[in-house]
Order: C-alpha cells, then sequence, then structure tokens
C-alpha cells in the first residue's frame, strides 16, 4: 500500500508520532511532505512530487498539528492542489478546540463545567469538506454520532522497556507515583495533593515533576500504582507509559468515546471524583498483588489493541480495509 502524508512538520505531536510508527510497523509505503514525528527523512518529498505522487496512492493522510511561532503546521494547502477528497483521511490531534489552543477562560471554567472542554470550533470545518473519513482524538458522543471516528492516542515503542512492544518485569518498590508536568486540568492538583499525604501514612510516595523521559518511564515501572488524570485532552501519554510498563493505572473516567476499552478493576482503576480515588487508592494499596494483576493485564491489553501498529489497523478497519 502507498500513501502520502501530510504530517505537521518538525514539531512534535504524540498521535502523529504514534500513527506515523503504525505505518512503517505495517510496512506501509510512505510519502511525506515534511520530516518530524518519526517521519523517515528518505520519505520527504517536494510539493510537486507529493502531488504526484497523490495521483497514484491509495490515501493520502492530513495529520493535524498545532500552529506556532516557528512551527507552520501541516502544509494543508496541498489539499486543494491535490483535489482528490475520496482519498484523504485527516487526523485531528486537538483538544480545546479544533485549533488546539483554549479559548479565553476556557481552562479554568473547564474545571466546574466538563461541557466547556468541547470548545468551538471544535471541528475543523474545512477538514470535513476536503476529508472522506474524520478521525479525532477526543472524540465525543455526540461527534461520533455526527460521522466522526474517535482515535485516541495508543502506545510507541519508546514507551516499553524492552524491544518490540514489550516490557521486563521489575521489582516493585514504589508505591506510589504521582508526577504532573502542570495540574490546571482535570483531577490533577487533587490527585496529587492526596498522593503526597500518603506518605504520612507510611507509605512510599514518588512525586514531584521534571524528570526526564528514561527516569520517568522507570520510576512507573517500579510503582505498584501510577496515576493519570485529564490534562489538556482526556487521552494522555502518561496513561500509556504506565500500561506499557505493567503498572496498575488509575486513570480519571472519560467521558470521550474510547475504543477497544480498558475495564474497571480487571485491566485498569477508573474514577470519577477525588472522594472515589481516595477511597479506591487506599483499598488497592491493602491488596499490593491485586495492583500487580492489574498492571499485567493492562500491559496485555495495550499490546493486544493499542500499539501504534494496532492503532493503524483500526483506522483501516474503519474506513473497511484489511492490512
Amino acid at each position: 500500500m502507498k500513501i502520502v502524508v501530510i504530517p505537521p512538520k518538525e514539531k512534535w505531536d504524540f498521535l502523529a508520532e504514534s500513527v506515523i510508527e503504525g505505518f512503517y510497523e505495517n510496512n506501509i509505503e510512505v510519502y511525506s511532505s515534511d520530516i518530524g514525528n518519526g517521519i523517515k527523512e528518505s520519505d520527504v518529498y517536494s510539493d510537486d512530487e507529493i502531488i504526484e505522487h497523490s495521483k497514484d496512492c491509495n490515501y493520502i493522510f492530513v495529520i493535524w498539528g498545532k500552529m506556532r511561532p516557528g512551527y507552520p503546521g501541516p502544509k494543508y494547502y496541498l489539499l486543494d492542489k491535490i483535489d482528490k477528497k475520496h482519498k484523504v483521511v485527516y487526523i485531528d490531534g486537538s483538544e480545546w478546540t479544533a485549533t488546539g489552543h483554549p479559548l479565553p477562560n476556557q481552562v479554568q471554567d473547564a474545571k466546574y463545567n466538563l461541557k466547556l472542554r468541547r470548545g468551538e470550533p471544535w471541528i475543523d470545518i474545512s477538514m470535513t469538506s476536503n476529508s472522506k473519513w474524520y478521525f479525532k482524538r477526543e472524540c465525543y458522543p455526540e461527534d461520533s454520532s455526527a460521522g466522526i471516528i474517535p482515535l485516541p492516542f495508543a502506545s510507541t515503542k519508546t514507551h516499553y522497556s524492552g524491544d518490540n512492544y514489550t516490557s521486563k518485569e521489575v521489582d516493585k518498590v514504589i508505591d506510589v507515583f504521582c508526577s504532573y508536568g502542570q495540574m490546571n486540568d482535570g483531577l490533577r492538583l487533587e490527585t496529587y495533593n492526596f498522593c503526597t499525604g500518603l506518605s504520612d501514612m507510611g507509605y512510599v510516595v514518588e512525586s514531584g515533576k521534571g524528570f526526564d523521559f528514561e527516569t520517568f518511564k522507570n520510576k512507573i515501572a517500579k510503582s505498584y500504582i501510577s496515576v493519570d488524570a485529564w490534562g489538556g485532552g482526556e487521552t494522555c501519554q502518561r496513561f500509556w507509559l504506565n500500561t506499557a510498563n505493567r503498572t496498575c493505572c488509575f486513570s480519571q473516567k472519560y467521558t470521550i468515546d474510547f475504543p477497544r476499552p480498558f475495564t474497571d478493576g480487571e485491566n485498569f482503576v477508573e474514577y470519577e471524583t477525588i472522594d472515589d480515588f481516595k477511597t479506591k487508592i487506599i483499598s488497592y494499596l491493602e491488596d499490593k498483588e491485586k495492583c500487580i494483576e492489574i498492571g499485567n493485564e493492562g500491559y496485555k491489553h495495550t499490546k493486544k489493541y493499542h500499539t501504534g501498529k494496532k492503532q493503524v489497523q483500526y483506522i483501516f478497519e474503519k474506513i473497511g480495509v484489511e492490512i
């Protein structure tokens, strides 16, 4: 299979990275308009070459990227020159609004009214006009009803301690790991404050922030429980680091559509309120063998359904093509 890819230029985006990894893992022939997010340098072509390759490719993937100074975003203008809507698949990784930038006061106000997390414009109307399939990371039930296809984050190879989506079992020496880059969203501040207080009850708690990626991953792997909560979007990279490293993942309950879901108490633990979180984490800390079991089951479920490779297979399943 041959595909043309119009990705965000150089600027890292986690959804873009997992999808692009999935292209290569499924042995798909890639012709990209730009470098970045795992695109091989040998697979980057000029605008004119991309337009030419679009004539005989099977699909054209346009992957969202946040526009910021120094990062112009994907080359959307190529779609007008290509003019092949019947081949176009749009991957929308935005949060807060279709631009990825929150509205004034949206972050603060959404703490008290969850419906405000879905800011307007929420759907990129220009992309609904220029694509046949529209996939979205933060896809609410009303979006699915309108024909948008849910596509949350997935794990990538970098999340695992071994090769080819594998992680070794390591000794657990940390009871709870709770670390966030920022604590403005979801139940991050509330869970962090409670977890740091658990040390007064005799539990070994690791918190703080600013860890490099490998240290962060190692601390997760050594923990019985690692905590996730909503960030700008409900799906966060932290979730996949937890499950990829055989750790019992505590996750704030999703309200978005989540294909091939995890099961509470079986392969992760979900909480809806801070009181729910407090009750559950104390209960699970009293049964650490159960934490290990859930961590291992979460790892199995992630490998089976939620790697970059599996994510791209899911995309093509929704398109109606087997790869």
